[in-house]
């Protein structure tokens, strides 16, 4: 684990984050892929990518981040995407083999590594990444209302049963999680990520060179037309960039389906193909 304390004034700041890296290779070769890093949502942290993990840690390096202001990241604050790209920069420069990572982001984790694909691509070997469309219509408006929808967040945190909020984000019940999400909750934390995920636009998108991205919508709770719009604008830079929705899936789909969403990874990672319950936005 990292140390965690930075100031933002930092050049290089040093972020927390979880390493599982493989088994040995008992003929003591290095392992044939590079590591992924993995960016979760707001208010949750690396323990997000615990169901999904197991399915992929016997073959890959994995390095599970704290996003700044999160958990063993919490004194990184503010949060913004400089500070969050330059933390991830700093990570893959001097932690990863050869300075290139695959990267998974969801949520405003996905939002971050759109900007780091976008600002850092040379560190960037490929993206996978999901529920981070740009936003546009009533979803831009209520999101961009930072200060509202953190105070609705803190609220229904403090109110809510454990059942009451799993079932509502459309997952099993994940106590330890909660728990880190109830310590991550601060009005100054959710005001600057939701303002974050508004920082993301289509024409930033545009700017993308040179990093093959999946940008995939959960069919149940994102945008999948904006997905599909984004899945465009990414594919008129390299045509090797596509956009997929997965129907069933929620916005968390990391924890309601974790083996599919391990499998989408591994294949996006590899170039192979993608899992059926992956359609294609076309």
């Amino acid at each position: 684990m990292s140390s965690q304390e930075s100031s933002p004034k930092e050049a290089n700041l040093e972020i927390s984050y979880t390493r599982l890296s493989p088994p040995p290779d008992p003929n003591g070769k290095d392992p044939s892929h590079a590591p992924i890093v993995f960016l979760h949502g707001l208010s949750t942290c690396h323990m997000e990518f615990s169901h999904t993990t197991p399915f992929l840690s016997k073959d890959y390096d994995l390095i599970l981040v704290d996003l700044p202001g999160h958990s063993g990241s919490r004194d990184i604050l503010p949060f913004t995407l400089d500070n969050a790209v330059n933390a991830l920069s700093h990570l893959v420069s001097t932690k990863v083999a050869g300075g290139r990572a695959h990267v998974v982001g969801l949520s405003l984790g996905g939002v971050v590594a759109l900007e780091l694909a976008r600002r850092r691509p040379e560190l960037v070997l490929s993206l996978f990444c999901t529920g981070c469309a740009p936003l546009s219509g009533y979803r831009k408006w209520f999101i961009s209302r930072s200060r509202l929808m953190g105070g609705i967040e803190i609220l229904s945190g403090k109110l809510t049963t454990e059942r009451m909020f799993w079932s509502y984000i459309g997952v099993e019940p994940f106590p330890r999680l909660r728990a880190e999400m109830r310590r991550n909750h601060s009005m100054e934390l959710l005001r600057s990520g939701y303002g974050a995920c508004t920082e993301m636009t289509i024409e930033k998108v545009a700017e993308i060179r040179g990093v093959r991205i999946a940008i995939v919508a959960g069919g149940k709770k994102d945008s999948v037309e904006q997905t599909r719009e984004t899945g465009k604008v990414l594919a008129n830079a390299n045509p090797e960039c596509k956009a997929f929705v997965v129907r069933d899936a929620v916005h968390l789909w990391d924890l309601q389906l974790p083996e599919l969403f391990a499998q989408g990874v591994r294949a996006w990672v590899e170039g192979s193909e993608m899992p059926k319950e992956f359609e294609l936005l076309k």
